[in-house]
């Protein structure tokens, strides 16, 4: 498989089909039994189960960076959670 910069890939399949296994193999979290796996830059891995830290919202938004606000809004607005944060 070759993804190309820029290129969006979806793992999708049954379940027990071995997408977990196949995303594990290329994050590197698992032993291959052959071939490998070489990355130019990052992956991004969303997971099935979300995960939220037992945090405020602006410390699960900003996840240790430093606060900015207009990243900090931008991320309200694309999540819909500012109509819930004027009340």
């Amino acid at each position: 498989m070759a993804v190309r910069s820029g290129e969006l890939v979806a793992v999708v399949g049954e379940v027990g089909c071995g997408k977990s296994s196949l995303v594990a193999a290329l994050l590197g979290e698992m032993t291959k039994e052959s071939g490998s796996v070489a990355v130019a830059g990052s992956v991004a891995y969303v997971p099935q189960q979300a995960w939220i830290q037992n945090a405020t919202l602006r410390n699960n938004v900003l996840f240790g960076r430093p606060f900015d606000e207009r990243f900090y809004d931008s991320v309200l607005e694309a999540c819909a959670l500012k109509p819930d944060l004027e009340m």
